[in-house]
C-alpha cells in the first residue's frame, strides 16, 4: 500500500493533483482512496490531499504516516510534519517553482510538473495517468489540456535525472515578505516596482509579458508565502503591460525620461 500526501496551498493545483492519482490507480485496476483536507480559503490557504494506492482493500481512507509526501509550499511545512517518519521519501517540489516558464508554459502547470516527476516513483502507468489528466480537464480549452501534458512530459524527465528520493524537508530559502521593502529595479529607460505586500503569485504578468522578463523568485515571497514576479530589467521595454493586468497593483512601471 502506498500513502501519499500533497501539499501546498489554494491555487496551487493540490486537489487536481490528487484527483489525477486517484483515477489513474482506478483505471489501472487498483484500489484507492482520495480525501481533501483544506481551509475556507479558495487561494492561499493552506490545502492538503491524501491518496491513498494498493492492490488489496483499503481499510480506511485517512492515514497517520505518509510513504510520500509532495511538499509544494514553505508554509504546508508544520501541517504535515507529523506525516513523516525516517522512511518518508520527500519530494520538495519548491526547488522546481519556475521551472515551467524556463520551458515555454504557463506557472498555472506546475502542478502537472510535479506530477510528471511524481510519477517515475509510482506504480501508475503513463497512459493511465495522462488519461485521467484529459479527465480531469474536460471541458477546457484544448491549449490547456495540452500544456498540461508537456508540463508532464517536462516533468517526467527532470524526475529521471534525480537522485532517487534525496530525503530534504527543508524547501529554498524563501524569505519572509513582511521583512522585505518594494522590489525596485531599474536601467536607464524604465525603473519596475514589485510590492511583496500586495503580489498573490497569480502569474498573470509573467504570462501577459511580451519580452518574458518576469520570473517568480527564487528568494521573496508575496502575501501568501510563495514567490513573488521578479523582472529581469535586462529584458524590460517598459510597456506597462503587467501593471495593467495585475489584478492587486503589485508591479509599477515608469519610464524614465
Amino acid at each position: 500500500m502506498l500513502r501519499i500526501l500533497i501539499a501546498g496551498e489554494g491555487g496551487q493545483g493540490v486537489q487536481a493533483l490528487g484527483q489525477i492519482l486517484n483515477s489513474a490507480a482506478h483505471r489501472q485496476g487498483l484500489k484507492t482512496f482520495y480525501i481533501p483536507n483544506y481551509g475556507v480559503e479558495q487561494r492561499g490557504g493552506i490545502s492538503l490531499a491524501f491518496v491513498q494506492i494498493s492492490e488489496s482493500p483499503i481499510p480506511y481512507p485517512k492515514f497517520k504516516k505518509a510513504d510520500f509526501l509532495v511538499l509544494l509550499c514553505e508554509r504546508a511545512i508544520p501541517r504535515v510534519k507529523s506525516f513523516v517518519t525516517k522512511k518518508t521519501k520527500i519530494l520538495n517540489g519548491i526547488g522546481f517553482v519556475g521551472k515551467p516558464e524556463e520551458h515555454n508554459l504557463s506557472p498555472k502547470t506546475f502542478n502537472m510538473l510535479i506530477l510528471g516527476i511524481l510519477s517515475g516513483f509510482l506504480p501508475l502507468q503513463r497512459e493511465n495517468l495522462l488519461k485521467a489528466m484529459a479527465e480531469r480537464f474536460k471541458g477546457k480549452s484544448k491549449k490547456l489540456l495540452s500544456d498540461n501534458k508537456k508540463a508532464f512530459v517536462v516533468g517526467r524527465g527532470l524526475g529521471l535525472n534525480l537522485p532517487r528520493w534525496a530525503k530534504k524537508i527543508k524547501p529554498i530559502s524563501i524569505k519572509d515578505h513582511r521583512k522585505w521593502p518594494p522590489k525596485i529595479s531599474e536601467n536607464e529607460k524604465v525603473k519596475v516596482t514589485i510590492h511583496p505586500q500586495y503580489c498573490k503569485s497569480c502569474g498573470i504578468c509573467i504570462e501577459r509579458c511580451p519580452t518574458k522578463a518576469l520570473h517568480f523568485s527564487q528568494e521573496i515571497t508575496g502575501i501568501y508565502g510563495i514567490p513573488i514576479t521578479e523582472v529581469d530589467i535586462s529584458k524590460c521595454i517598459g510597456c506597462g503591460l503587467c501593471e495593467r493586468v495585475c489584478p492587486d497593483t503589485a508591479v509599477e512601471v515608469k519610464k524614465k525620461k
